[in-house]
């Protein structure tokens, strides 16, 4: 049995408890057993964190894999075959594991590419973050978010999902609305019927699992409180209407500002298409707007990436910046983010029986959340698997 103590300079365990200053926890075959103020070493290693803020790995609740927002045309980038989109998801994996995030959310990929990196990551094959997978994206033919699958009717959309799950994914991936990066259809345009929707819910909940909605606002947003689904993705135009609703029925949203904010997401190269510059420039308006009241309204939420891999500590700070508290954008990617993925019993604090998945920052993101850009080490399972000290 392998067994090490870390001590800390500040342990922030993600469940938006205050940090147990000089705070240990003991590692036992890759899990936690013990936390607390003063714990022995019975003889175990000892690794010395003392010098940083130590929290659980990060989760990134919305990403994909192959994608890279950068170069454009993201929707092109999902009809890429198999074994490339692969071999293109490697070097995004690294940086996503860099920026400390050690579970990753993916909204959608086809060829099942999810399920086989998946497998190598369990497999040792490569490093990387534990992935939630949903597959191929459930997506109208005539919707944002066409790469190759298309799922038109009832029989499709219950077929479609029906096949993600014999593979092996966790959840269903829907896009309901609109999207920011592509040219049609409008934002607020609605893709699926109420039945389609309602069958989609059924077969998640058929399988203990949910429905996650890309959908931003308009009466796809409505259809998704009045189905059932769990998350919704995105949430730009949500009404106070709207709003309110979703917190009445307990669902989340997850904001994904680093693809419409950050210099190096749609307007680095799109912007050369004045339709989607338009509904970006719109977009950035409306939803520091929109989540200022998600926040102040109490909605559960977790925070994505949406492929800007390595920017989880940029959606922190845009969450910070439109009114959340510093512990809340914290827990937004560790404690509540587990609760979001179903995983809470596995990831996202520092707890006796979870993995031993925590990294150390320089800093403190209480005082300036900034300082989550200073991710030092991390690790996934109690294995160090990035060490940027004397790097």
């Amino acid at each position: 049995m392998s067994a090490y103590v870390v001590k800390t300079k500040a342990l922030i365990d993600g469940t938006g408890s205050e940090p147990i200053l000089g705070g240990m926890f003991r590692v036992e075959d890759e899990k936690i057993v013990a936390v607390g103020k003063e714990l022995s070493t019975d003889g175990a290693e000892v690794i010395d964190l003392s010098e940083y803020t130590v929290m659980p790995g990060l989760i990134d609740c919305h990403t994909h894999l192959s994608i890279v927002p950068a170069e454009g045309n993201q929707l092109a980038q999902m009809r890429l075959p198999a074994g490339r989109n692969v071999l293109r998801s490697l070097p995004n994996i690294q940086k996503e594991l860099e920026s400390g995030v050690t579970t990753m959310r993916i909204m959608g990929e086809e060829h099942h590419i999810d399920v086989d990196i998946r497998r190598g990551i369990e497999e040792g094959l490569i490093v990387g973050p534990r992935l939630n997978i949903s597959g191929h994206g459930i997506v109208a033919s005539n919707g944002h978010g066409v790469g190759i699958t298309t799922s038109d009717g009832e029989v499709e959309v219950r077929k479609n999902i029906r096949s993600n799950f014999a593979a092996g994914t966790d959840f269903v991936k829907m896009f309901m609305t609109g999207g920011m990066s592509s040219t049609r259809p409008p934002v607020d345009f609605c893709g699926f019927s109420r039945e389609e929707v309602r069958a989609a819910v059924e077969e998640a909940n058929r399988m203990r699992t949910y429905v996650a909605a890309h959908a931003h606002g308009g009466p796809g947003v409505d259809m998704c409180i009045e189905e059932g689904v769990r998350s919704i993705e995105h949430g730009a135009l949500m009404t106070d209407e709207q709003i309110a609703r979703a917190v009445e029925k307990d669902m989340w949203v997850v904001g994904t500002f680093s693809i419409t904010f950050h210099p190096t997401g749609i307007e680095q190269t799109d912007f050369s298409n004045p339709a989607i510059k338009a509904k970006v420039l719109k977009g950035r308006e409306k939803t520091a707007e929109t989540f200022g009241k998600i926040f102040k309204a109490g909605m559960n939420y977790g925070l994505g990436t949406d492929s800007m891999h390595g920017l989880i500590a940029f959606e922190m700070e845009c969450a910070v910046r439109f009114g959340a508290t510093n512990m809340e954008a914290i827990k937004a990617v560790t404690g509540n983010a587990a609760k979001l993925l179903m995983m809470e019993d596995e990831v996202g604090t520092i707890e006796n029986g979870k993995w031993a998945d925590f990294i150390a920052v320089e800093g403190d993101p209480l005082a300036d959340i900034r300082a989550m850009a200073s991710v030092k080490k991390v690790f996934k399972g109690g294995k160090l698997v990035v060490n940027k000290v004397n790097a």
